[in-house]
């Protein structure tokens, strides 16, 4: 009987130290699944991670103070997409950044839903940037970057909204 007993007990301690040690959760564990999510978000943009890191570098290394508050804003020539180049505002804030046209045109459409004067414009490396509104002087963009979580009410496919501005011949 005590023989009986004591091997129900190790048989329980048995399963239970099996159980504790084989569901442990490690860092390496969590940065595989950030890892995952982080490339799937990537794929759902378009973007393949080359170019998208280029963009990150480029738009963290171009920041500008506008009224006394630091913006990312980037220089660089852009034409229309969709629209006449009058249309085009010196100061863009773009939301979405995109290497196909149909993504781009499919999440302006749904900016101009909500009631933004929403347009695509493309850079000389093909890339469709979204911008849900433009303005025409620096301090209105930012301020409008600044207050992006009550302005915008869907969910935005870029980390880090950012203002685009043209080169200075057109911010005249």
């Amino acid at each position: 009987m005590m023989m009986k007993r004591y091997s129900i007990i190790l048989a329980i301690a048995s399963v239970a130290m099996a159980t504790f040690t084989s569901c442990k959760s490690n860092e390496a564990n969590y940065r595989a699944a950030y890892d995952r999510v982080v490339e799937r978000q990537r794929e759902m943009t378009g973007v393949d991670e080359a170019t998208y890191s280029r963009i990150e570098a480029e738009r963290t290394a171009n920041t500008a103070v506008v009224m006394g508050d630091s913006v990312r804003m980037l220089t660089n020539r852009v034409s229309i997409v969709d629209g006449e180049a009058s249309e085009l505002k010196p100061y863009s804030v773009v939301v979405g950044e995109y290497k196909q046209l149909f993504n781009a045109r499919s999440f302006r459409n749904r900016l101009k839903k909500e009631g933004h004067g929403a347009y695509v414009v493309k850079d000389s490396e093909s890339i469709y940037y979204v911008a849900a509104e433009g303005f025409e002087t620096a301090p209105e963009a930012a301020n409008f970057l600044n207050n992006i979580s009550s302005k915008i009410k869907i969910k935005i496919p870029i980390p880090k909204p950012w203002i685009l501005s043209l080169p200075q011949k057109h911010n005249q």
